[in-house]
C-alpha cells in the first residue's frame, strides 16, 4: 500500500478545477484510499488513490444529499421549502419573498419565487444577462439551496444526463405576478349551477 503522504500528494493532484482535496482515508482490507474533494459551495466528489495512480469520479454531490439518500422526491421538495423558510428567518434571503416549491411529474422541484419589483429585477442588467446584478445575485443563492440535495452524474461530452432532480428556479416578473394572481382568484371563484335538467 502507498505512504500516507505519497497518496496524499497524488490525491491533491488530481483534484478537479475549482476543487480541494477534504478528507483521505485508507480504505479497510483494500490497498487504497478513498478521497472527497469540495468546492467552495461545499459541493463534492469522491475518488481513490492507489499504487496505479488517483481518480476523480464524475458524479457531484450537493452539500445536503447525504441526509435525504433515500427520500422520495416529494420529502426532497419539503426539505427545499423549509430551508427557504430557514433562509428568510436568518436573514440569507429577503423575508419579503413569496416562494412556491412544488414538484411537477416530468419537469422536477418547481420554484416560483414573487414578491419582486421589475425595477429591482432588470436594474443594471448586463447585455444578455437575464435579470440585473442584484437579482442574479439573489438567484444564485435561491439555486444554491434548490441544489442542495442534488446528486449529479452528467457527461456533457457524451450528451449523458442523469440527475437526482430537475427543476428551476424562476423570479417573477411584475406582469407574471399578476397574471398568477388571476389564475389563483379564478381557482377560487366557486362553479355556477347550472341548471337542472327536466
Amino acid at each position: 500500500m502507498l505512504p500516507f503522504d505519497q497518496a496524499r500528494a497524488m490525491a491533491r493532484a488530481a483534484a478537479p478545477a475549482g476543487y480541494r482535496l477534504q478528507t483521505i482515508a485508507p480504505i479497510p482490507g483494500a490497498a487504497r484510499y478513498r478521497t472527497l474533494y469540495v468546492d467552495a459551495r461545499w459541493r463534492s466528489r469522491r475518488g481513490e488513490v492507489d499504487a496505479g495512480g488517483a481518480s476523480v469520479h464524475r458524479t457531484v454531490y450537493g452539500p445536503k444529499f447525504r441526509r435525504s439518500d433515500g427520500e422520495r422526491l416529494a420529502q426532497v421538495t419539503a426539505r427545499i421549502r423549509a430551508d427557504y423558510k430557514q433562509a428568510q428567518a436568518r436573514g440569507i434571503i429577503p423575508a419579503a419573498l413569496r416562494l412556491s416549491v412544488r414538484t411537477d411529474p416530468g419537469y422536477g422541484i418547481l420554484v416560483d419565487v414573487a414578491g419582486l419589483t421589475d425595477r429591482f429585477l432588470y436594474g443594471e442588467r448586463a447585455a444578455g444577462a437575464p435579470y440585473g446584478r442584484e437579482a442574479m445575485a439573489l438567484l444564485e443563492v435561491l439555486e444554491e439551496i434548490h441544489g442542495a440535495y442534488q446528486r449529479d452524474g452528467s457527461d456533457s461530452f457524451q450528451d449523458c444526463y442523469q440527475l437526482r432532480y430537475s427543476g428551476r428556479v424562476k423570479l417573477l416578473s411584475e406582469a407574471q405576478q399578476a397574471d398568477d394572481e388571476k389564475a389563483r382568484a379564478a381557482r377560487r371563484q366557486p362553479a355556477t349551477p347550472g341548471r337542472a335538467s327536466r
